[in-house]
């Protein structure tokens, strides 16, 4: 039940870092965004290291790595996506494609699931997809540069997800770290030489800063969710956050939210139900 509840929290904390990133990403450039809020991040962690348990093996620093270089790719698709396109459409399916490879990844790894648990997953997947549907008037439209954005963010968001898995145990919260270190520098280096580096909006700053903390605060819940539970089940029930991001994009954007995409929050709830009763 803990790995449930901390998935549960990660994904609502990464449903709202999708929405506040993205209106910032509409606001200033990508890259710009990145090379702001991804050292605020690692100061963040930073200071909270000390407070905390863990050491920095080599596979610690292996897997951050990994972790690092896919997430920052994940980053740089994902708010495109969500800066040109309807976030009801980008959010989701990025999702889509990210929780159908740490299932498939988890089971490479020996998980075993009850039925119920797939009926559980099941259930997601299917909640995932109908929140996926756009309805026509949407103020952003779906083109199909969004399209490849948003899936290439996911399958990078499933690389990050898994590598994060595979951290040791025992290396707290320095896998975090690494991947902050990874994404900050290539971030900064890619801002540099595109020249995207500028004076940003004060309103996108203080944007882009609630976001990252919220994305530390998913990140940091993901990982320990993962130590506690199944990467197959706490990957799903992350999966959910386009849930939180689609909300919000309804009622603070006006963004329009279609029968099937609130059946589908239902059926959302209705799976992380099944999915706590079956582990």
């Amino acid at each position: 039940m803990i790995a449930i509840a901390l998935a549960l929290g990660s994904s609502i904390a990464y449903g709202l870092t999708d929405f506040l990133g993205g209106i910032a990403a509409r606001k200033m450039s990508v890259l710009l965004l990145g090379s702001i809020t991804q050292p605020l991040g690692l100061i963040l962690l930073l200071v909270i290291l000390p407070f905390t348990d863990g050491v920095l093996t080599q596979d610690a620093l292996i897997w951050g790595v990994v972790a690092g270089v896919s997430g920052a790719a994940a980053y740089i698709m994902l708010f495109q996506s969500l800066a040109i396109g309807p976030m009801s459409v980008a959010s989701p399916l990025s999702a889509l494609i990210a929780v159908v490879i740490p299932v498939m990844a988890g089971i490479a790894f020996g998980e075993r699931l009850p039925v119920v648990a797939w009926l559980g997953i099941g259930l997601g997947v299917a909640a995932v997809l109908m929140v996926s549907q756009v309805h026509e008037d949407a103020p952003h439209p779906v083109s199909m540069k969004v399209l490849l954005l948003a899936a290439g963010a996911g399958v990078f968001i499933a690389i990050f997800l898994a590598a994060l898995e595979r951290s040791p145990e025992d290396s707290g919260l320095w896998p975090l770290v690494v991947v902050r270190v990874v994404t900050t520098v290539l971030l900064l280096l890619l801002a540099l030489g595109t020249r995207s580096i500028s004076r940003p909006p004060r309103d996108a700053v203080w944007l882009g800063a609630a976001s990252t903390l919220l994305d530390v605060l998913a990140t940091a819940m993901f990982l320990l969710a993962t130590r506690d539970g199944l990467l197959s089940v706490v990957a799903v029930i992350t999966a959910l956050y386009p849930a939180a991001t689609v909300l919000m994009a309804r009622f603070v954007l006006g963004e329009h939210l279609q029968a099937i995409q609130r059946w589908g929050l239902a059926l959302a709830a209705v799976s992380v139900a099944v999915l706590a009763a079956s582990v």
